[in-house]
């Protein structure tokens, strides 16, 4: 049996729980296991499960309380746990057999360890005594005394967690820990120990400037929370880190981020020792270009022998290494963007954000580079125009491309083929493929093989394979069954056909199932993927799949990629035996069984989607529903997906791209539209961008069913794609863009006569002219497409443009029109039980009173809808209701709170790249530094708001900000200058028919 106090209050019993009941029993468990053995008073009993206020019959129902835990203990078959006494009752348990005694024996051994100087058996004790925890001390339950227990075994985690940081930073592991205190200095920001720490260890990985920000902004923290200085430990470490004291080092160079991304080099490489001193010298001499191009023919051996050198040069590189695979040969190579963004978050983890274009992304590339002394290998190049942008600008840093063309456009390159392995080298391959005594006992028989298998490494790590996996059988056996296939193996000696026909071999002796599979996935062509993608390929459960991919894998055809944090499986084909699987499918399979093939699989990723829908709102109006589209998957692949869909997304993003580009090649329309459709609703999942590049990602996926729903007439698919890169470019910024893109879709709904695309994008356009300062457009649109939505009886709709057009009437003056709209919303969200909505109209309820100046009231609806974005993880809402509360503070003249919340709301806008959110918020900051007199951050504040709406044309909001900038200016006595701005703001106003206009002419 086990009894648990950190976390829940539980106790198992043979793998399973026994049902407590609610509260109040487990605080009185838990009472007594605090110290088991010893008599807890009925008193005290009562003081935990009541504290100050128990009721009058108490001590009665302490008894029934006892009772019902006796009943359950025995019902699970425990013997005596509660045992009365006189004066109370007393927890009989075995020895370790509850975890806060285990956890605080484990400490104190640990501490012993440490105390002894072996770091390392304490950093391993103190992690088996934190695996002990799940949740919160005693599960939150309970007062008095129990908090206090609680409160203590909490504060001795945190100092365990800190002891073993120690530990860990005295064995050297540095790097490794500056993600997890990153994460524990922002959950406890007053430890100071850890923030100390985390500085040291960003030290020691060359991020000086960002150590002494930590300490910056502690120093603040502990300033505003608790009105002290940093102590003696923490301002310590910021001296030692500005005058760059040696001792902080601890051997570790400063100033260098060292990456080891170089796969493991295979381990029976063979020959080559010619090539290898060629791209030795060209790598290592001073005077060289450190650029090397390995070409060659599929499967000649180019990856094996790039990894190979560079482990061998590795060490004239002393600042680390990169590795890229470019897939060249996929029909989806790895764009220079991608790459780069890749190389950019491995270069500066936790720097500025990631530039957009491809020039801005190669210019901080190079400026990462400068002065260091990086190995970067490209693997699988497709051209020059993919690696031309990922080259450092300086001669510091080596790259070694491998390609199947030879790159001859690339300026001071060194060349080397690679050809075909000698016959004594391809017979040395095989024999460490399959142990040196399976050769020896046959050598005529190894001879043959090698012959047949003409000197491809390729080809004889699959013919090696067979034999590694099959003890049974001999060489001469593999040997005979090589000689069957003799035109092939003829073919196998030259060129192209080699490979092809080395492939062939292992395919041909596949069960029927592995070949089918290994077929389909050929043709779907994706970069990676799951068991289940296989199952529904094959039509197959979940279960014979994974047997069938295990086959695949043991006859090297299929390669495990790794396991997720869901611990997926993940797979992937090699790009030559993809193209071969490809062909077999297009020679064995009729067109109408490859085309139900990708309307499955890409079937049930439209099915996983819509699950997703179901469990998290998007926010998003859909057009059309995707009826009779999905294919049902495993239910287990559905536990994956809810359990993390943001993690599940990123996952899958690549090979959802592809699939519907794939669907587009071969003129499925319909399922190319909505897949893209419902891609593109998850990437702006409640605002918060879950795709690595959402952007580039959506546009990509619209363009090619864009291109299909035209080139198959499909007219309603052309105005949802049409209308969802309206949503793409308004999400980018590009107001004007959208509005065209709407436009053409708005045309086409009513060609069509689709009344609800067409109503869903007449709000898109109204909100696209709201967000732009349009008001009358706006209310143009959002009237409109108000009227279609009750025609339909879409009430989640209707309350989604009312509330935009509430918006629009308050943005105007009219407030008796927006309040009523308002009203109406919040009353057609709270009968759909949508909470998402909800929390927007109270948002949305909150700056109209504080319009209206109804200061406390805006307070308290502007907190409602905080805790709803809070209880749904909506990040973005999070931090524009924290905006919202600031403003309402500033007039308040709260501004320490105010200041609190811009802060959470700067942070966030900048995390998410939401410029516009950015721009709201550094005019309120502005705001709030013109409340307490500070003019000149004022100034600084509102000036860069101003900027960022002169980069998103936004003409309203570039309004007032002027308006608060000519009050800053009139307060320096600069009337001159502040009476420009406001006239300039005046006159925007009037063009806007916004209601500062109409306020102005009542002063």
């Amino acid at each position: 049996m086990k009894f648990r106090l950190l976390g829940p209050v539980e106790v198992w019993h043979e793998g399973r729980p026994v049902p407590l009941g609610g509260a109040k029993p487990r605080a009185l468990l838990a009472a007594l296991l605090i110290e088991p053995g010893r008599v807890v008073s009925s008193e005290r009993l009562i003081d935990a499960i009541w504290a100050d206020d128990p009721p009058t019959t108490a001590r009665r129902v302490l008894y029934t309380y006892v009772a019902s835990l006796r009943r359950a203990f025995a019902s699970a078959g425990l013997p005596t746990v509660i045992v009365s006494h006189h004066v109370g009752y007393l927890a009989q348990i075995p020895p370790r057999s509850l975890d806060k005694d285990v956890f605080e024996q484990n400490v104190a051994e640990g501490r012993d360890a440490a105390r002894k100087g072996d770091q390392q058996t304490a950093a391993t004790i103190f992690r088996a005594a934190l695996s002990l925890w799940h949740g919160t001390a005693l599960g939150g339950i309970g007062d008095s005394f129990l908090r206090a227990e609680a409160d203590r075994l909490e504060e001795l985690k945190l100092a365990v967690i800190e002891e073993r940081v120690a530990a860990d930073l005295a064995t050297g592991k540095d790097e490794q820990l500056i993600e997890e205190l990153t994460e524990l200095v922002t959950l406890y920001p007053a430890r100071e120990r850890l923030r100390r720490d985390l500085m040291v260890t960003l030290y020691r990985a060359g991020r000086q400037t960002d150590a002494l920000a930590v300490y910056q902004y502690g120093r603040q923290v502990l300033i505003d929370e608790l009105g002290i200085e940093p102590g003696p430990e923490l301002r310590q470490a910021q001296a030692a880190i500005l005058r760059s004291d040696p001792a902080l080092l601890n051997g570790v160079k400063v100033g260098i981020r060292m990456p080891r991304q170089l796969p493991l080099p295979v381990s029976d490489f063979t020959g080559r020792a010619d090539e290898m001193a060629e791209l030795y010298g060209h790598l290592t001499r001073p005077a060289a270009v450190p650029l090397c191009v390995i070409s060659g023919q599929g499967g000649a051996g180019k990856s094996a022998l790039a990894l190979q050198t560079a482990y061998k040069v590795a060490s004239h590189y002393p600042d680390g290494q990169l590795y890229v695979e470019l897939r060249g040969t996929s029909d989806a190579p790895v764009a220079p963007e991608e790459a780069l963004g890749r190389l950019l978050r491995e270069l500066d983890p936790q720097g500025t954000p990631i530039p957009g274009t491809l020039e801005e992304r190669a210019v901080r590339y190079r400026t990462l580079l400068a002065g260091r002394r990086k190995l970067i290998l490209l693997d699988d190049a497709a051209s020059e125009s993919q690696v031309r942008a990922l080259l450092p600008g300086g001669r510091e840093c080596a790259v070694i491309i491998t390609s199947r063309n030879r790159l001859a456009g690339l300026a001071s390159a060194s060349f080397v083929d690679v050809g075909l392995l000698p016959r004594e080298c391809a017979y040395e391959l095989l024999s460490r493929i399959i142990g040196p005594e399976r050769t020896a006992a046959d050598p005529d028989a190894a001879w043959r093989v090698v012959s047949q298998c003409g000197g491809l490494p390729l080809a004889l790590r699959v013919a090696g394979a067979r034999l590694a996996s099959r003890r049974q059988w001999t060489v001469a056996r593999l040997a005979e069954r090589l000689a069957d296939e003799n035109r092939r193996l003829d073919e196998l000696a030259v060129g192209d056909q080699a490979v092809r026909a080395s492939i062939g071999l292992s395919y041909q002796i596949l069960p029927p199932l592995a070949a089918t599979a290994l077929r389909r996935l050929g043709m779907l062509g994706m970069p990676h993927f799951t068991a289940w993608v296989a199952a529904v390929a094959i039509e197959t459960s979940l279960d014979v799949a994974e047997r069938v991919l295990e086959q695949l894998v043991d006859a090297s055809l299929v390669d495990l990629v790794d396991a997720d944090p869901s611990e997926q499986i993940h797979y992937r084909l090699h790009d030559l035996i993809r193209l071969f699987a490809k062909e077999r499918a297009q020679a064995e399979e009729t067109e109408q069984e490859r085309m139900a093939v990708v309307t499955r699989v890409l079937g049930g990723w439209l099915w996983l989607m819509e699950r997703l829908s179901e469990a998290v709102l998007t926010g998003m109006i859909p057009t059309r529903a995707t009826i009779g589209l999905t294919y049902p998957v495993d239910v287990e692949v559905v536990r994956v997906v809810l359990a993390d869909p943001h993690a599940w997304i990123r996952r899958e993003e690549e090979s959802l791209v592809v699939a519907v580009e794939l669907a587009a090649a071969m003129d499925l329309d319909e399922i190319a539209v909505e897949l893209a459709s419902a891609l593109s609703a998850a990437a702006f999942e409640g605002n918060q961008y879950i795709l690595d590049n959402p952007f580039a990602a959506w546009n990509r996926m619209h363009q090619a069913a864009l291109a299909v729903a035209r080139r198959m007439d499909n007219t309603i698919g052309e105005a949802k794609l049409l209308a969802g890169l309206g949503h793409l470019s308004y999400e980018s910024d590009l107001y004007a863009e959208s509005r065209e893109y709407l436009s053409q879709a708005l045309s086409l709904f009513r060609t069509a006569g689709d009344i609800r695309g067409e109503a869903s994008t007449l709000a898109a356009l109204g909100s696209a002219c709201r967000d732009q300062g349009y008001l009358p457009e706006a209310l143009h649109f959002l009237v409109k497409a108000e009227d279609l939505w009750e025609d339909l009886a879409d009430s989640t709709a209707l309350a989604h443009v009312k509330r935009l057009t509430s918006m629009v009437h308050l943005e105007r003056g009219d407030y008796a029109a927006a309040w009523a709209g308002l009203t109406a919303a919040l009353a057609l969200y709270q009968q759909g039980k949508n909470r998402r909505g909800e929390g927007m109209v109270l948002r949305n309820m909150s700056m109209y009173h504080r319009a209206r100046g109804e200061l406390d009231s805006a307070e308290k609806l502007c907190e409602n809808a905080l805790a709803i974005f809070h209880d749904i993880g909506d990040r973005l809402m999070v931090a524009y209701c924290h905006r919202a509360l600031a403003k309402t503070y500033v007039r308040q003249e709260r501004y320490d709170e105010a200041r609190e919340s811009l802060e959470e709301s700067l942070i966030a806008t900048r995390t998410l790249n939401d410029r516009w959110g950015e721009a709201c918020t550094l005019r309120v900051v502005g705001e709030l530094y013109l409340a307490e007199g500070r003019l000149y951050q004022a100034k600084t504040s509102l000036e860069e708001s101003l900027q960022l709406w002169d980069k998103l044309r936004n003409a309203l909001f570039r309004a007032r900000t002027l308006r608060d900038l000519a009050q800053v200016h009139q307060a320096l006595g600069e009337n001159a200058t502040a009476e420009g701005l406001r006239s300039e703001a005046m006159e925007i106003f009037r063009l806007h028919g916004a209601r500062e206009y109409a306020e102005s002419l009542s002063w």
